[in-house]
């Protein structure tokens, strides 16, 4: 014989009106992240908008001599032959040849290195280069406005991982005018040589690369630690 099903009696009357309690709480807690998360990003444009400009800034070219030019190129091609024959190689590079390797870059689609950064000097103490910018900062999908420019200097910190040499913004200083600390934070997870390593010999000879140490005079690369 069979025990006799058990039930428990309800302590509290059910209603159907808690389930849409339960809805109308996660409604209100999901509109508030998405209200919030409107106001920080709209407060956010606004604090861009307000140290940005109209126009870009305009570097004037600054192409090496023939014979110069010719020199980068053997310095260049010296590196890559050691590379690829596996034996230790540096190259030392001044301002004026970073920035003649900056204009040789292609268009990463939001225009060249060229129109963007030109580097100006050095801070050897904290392996770091500072560079002029004209950085193009987009607006909100949703906007019409015009087109707006970070126009101001840069400090590039220079640093070395499991790829080979990069280099990220650690601060930015506009004249005149308060750069939010939010948005250089911002600026560190963007590492500027990262999107060459898309070509295979480039990035070969990148990793290679032990060694980045800025100096009084520019950059000092090398395949040794």
């Amino acid at each position: 014989m069979s025990a006799p099903a058990l039930s428990k009696a309800p302590v509290s009357s059910y209603s159907p009106f808690y389930g849409c309690g339960i809805i109308v709480a996660a409604a209100i807690v999901f509109g508030g992240i998405i209200a919030w998360s409107a106001y920080t990003l709209f407060r956010q444009d606004a604090e861009i908008e307000s140290m940005t400009v109209a126009a870009p800034a305009q570097f004037a070219p600054l192409n090496l001599s023939p014979a110069e030019d010719a020199q980068l190129l053997e310095k260049l091609t010296r590196l890559k032959r050691s590379v690829q024959a596996g034996q230790p190689a540096s190259l030392s590079l001044s301002i004026a040849e970073l920035n003649a390797i900056i204009q040789k870059t292609p268009d990463l689609g939001n225009g060249t290195y060229a129109e963007i950064v030109r580097f100006t000097g050095t801070l050897p103490d904290q392996n770091a280069l500072l560079a002029d910018v004209s950085m193009r900062l987009n607006r909100l999908p949703f906007s019409k406005g015009p087109m707006r420019y970070l126009v101001g200097t840069a400090t590039f910190t220079v640093e070395v991982n499991s790829e080979g040499p990069d280099t990220r913004i650690t601060a930015i200083e506009v004249p005149g005018k308060t750069v939010p600390s939010g948005f250089i934070d911002s600026q560190h997870l963007w590492t500027w040589v990262a999107p060459f390593r898309k070509d295979e010999e480039l990035a070969s000879i990148l990793k290679a690369l032990r060694s980045a140490r800025v100096t009084s005079t520019g950059l000092e690369l090398s395949t040794q630690p």
